[in-house]
């Protein structure tokens, strides 16, 4: 699912040029630049005659004569030399347009919030980079909103519900917020006792465990956090509250599927059902570099990796 907020049209006076111009144009700052119809007419891979009828049609189009024709070749006119010195400008700066976005299509910057890239991406990088040697991959983990207008990253892998103004959004990954505990904790837990066991608060999720308990079916008071609290302990991130609970300090409400390692490993086991998160992983770029060819490349591993 992809969201797009709907463009300003473009304005009704500005002007426009036809194909017939510009391929008119790229004659002349050619034949301009070369001082040889001959010349042009190689560098386009069409005749010297072409070229003259292109030039024709432009001088028509102007009222204006751009070229004087001499014994040695052709030079410009008073008109030819002002429309070179625009055509020339315009020109090169396409010309270095399409190198900066050449090389900026080989350089991705990448923002992901940090328990997606450790846990997720980074053990799956070397697949992607591998398919795309051509691609220099610099990723920023960061619990930072990405500003991506701000342009110092092209691409974000965000935690929310999705409702960001001004970019194109795509859902990447579903998340279940599930509890876990080291194995020799779990043995001594039971799921109607869970509240009395020593819970691991994340900071900027301080209700999560309420949430939790009332999706899961459980009455949300116990779970809450009171000024008296004798236990439990608060972290500042849910990486740091997964490997607090590996260390058995107490129980974690962590992301499914972010944790199949340390569940696939012993680890940490599952103590509680799982029940849908808040928020989700959704893909995050400028509207107007969905179409870049390193974004779409990394678009496609991702969904082929999340099947």
């Amino acid at each position: 699912m992809t969201r797009d907020r709907s463009r300003a049209p473009p304005a009704q006076d500005e002007p426009r040029l036809s194909s017939r111009d510009l391929l008119a144009l790229q004659a002349f700052e050619l034949v301009a630049r070369t001082g040889s119809f001959k010349a042009a007419a190689e560098a386009l891979h069409i005749t010297a005659s072409a070229v003259s009828h292109r030039i024709a049609g432009l001088e028509k189009t102007l009222g204006e004569k751009l070229f004087e024709r001499g014994p040695r070749g052709v030079t410009l006119s008073p008109a030819g030399r002002q429309l070179s010195a625009a055509t020339g400008r315009a020109f090169g700066e396409l010309s270095r347009a399409l190198v900066r976005q050449g090389a900026s299509s080989r350089r991705l910057r990448l923002s992901a919030v940090p328990i997606f890239a450790s846990h997720w991406l980074l053990p799956r990088l070397g697949a992607f980079l591998s398919r795309h040697p051509e691609i220099e991959l610099q990723v920023e983990a960061s619990p930072r909103m990405a500003d991506m207008e701000a342009g110092l990253v092209d691409v974000a892998l965000r935690y929310g519900e999705g409702d960001w103004p001004d970019v194109a959004v795509e859902k990447i990954m579903d998340l279940r917020a599930v509890p876990v505990a080291a194995p020799a904790l779990a043995r001594r837990l039971k799921l109607s006792d869970l509240s009395q066991a020593p819970l691991i608060r994340v900071s900027p999720f301080g209700t999560s465990w309420t949430e939790w308990a009332k999706a899961a079916g459980l009455d949300p008071a116990p779970f809450e956090r009171r000024k008296d609290e004798p236990k439990g302990l608060q972290v500042d991130g849910m990486g740091a509250s997964l490997r607090a609970a590996a260390h058995g300090l107490g129980v974690a409400l962590v992301f499914d599927p972010l944790i199949d390692s340390e569940i696939g490993s012993g680890a940490l086991v599952r103590v509680g059902p799982g029940v849908a998160a808040r928020g989700q992983i959704w893909l995050v770029c400028r509207r107007r570099e969905r179409s870049v060819p390193a974004i779409r490349a990394l678009r496609r591993w991702l969904l082929e990796e999340l099947g």
